[in-house]
């Protein structure tokens, strides 16, 4: 809010074009693309005027995205494990098989990209016939974005939190897109402030 002999008149702009808007405040709702830049606020009275210093708006586009359970296997590099998940834990548990993992490190994350994931959920890893290292397993979430273009095209995905700073986008990885629409995700997440993806 400005302070000066009234009354006083304000006069909106977006990227240095007229905005129409003349209260002391200004609402822009149902963002749009387009509605992002400088907006600077002109007021006036009878002794002159003055412009705001710029205050600048970026506009996100939505990134579909989803939780998933992520799984860290741990074990011998080059061990294969075989990872099964069940409804219930203990002893009267149905497992069923979800996945055969070979190991590229002593430690690697499996994401769970079941759609839909039931819930709840539990999960082992065994290897058979093997003797040394015995496998475990740690869970965790992660967060899944969709990704959908061409194949071959690269996508870089960044990340910002939710609330502030305002201008730290982190950059995350890069991803070539082997199918028109696949996953891409954030495992490091976990225990983090919220986060928005572009």
């Amino acid at each position: 809010m400005a302070d000066g002999t009234p009354p006083l008149t304000y006069l909106w702009f977006l990227n240095g074009a007229s905005f129409p808007d003349t209260n002391w405040f200004l609402v822009v709702s149902a963002l749009q693309p387009s509605q992002a830049g400088a907006y600077t606020v002109v007021v006036t009275n009878v002794s002159g005027a003055v412009t705001s210093a710029p205050a600048i708006l970026s506009v996100i586009p939505p990134v579909q995205k989803a939780t998933t359970p992520t799984i860290t296997l741990e074990c011998s590099a080059g061990a294969c494990l075989h990872l099964d998940c069940a409804g219930t834990p203990g002893p009267g548990a149905t497992w069923q098989p979800l996945d055969t993992v070979t190991l590229a490190s002593a430690q690697q994350v499996y994401a769970d990209t079941t759609d839909p994931l039931p819930s709840p959920r539990f999960y082992r890893a065994w290897q058979a016939g093997a003797s040394g290292v015995k496998p475990s397993l740690r869970m965790t979430f992660a967060t899944k974005v969709t990704l959908t273009g061409s194949i071959g095209e690269k996508f870089r995905i960044d990340y910002i939190n939710q609330f502030g700073p305002t201008d730290a986008w982190v950059p995350l990885d890069t991803v070539t897109l082997a199918n028109t629409t696949q996953p891409g995700f954030d495992f490091t997440m976990f225990h983090q402030p919220a986060r928005l993806y572009g």
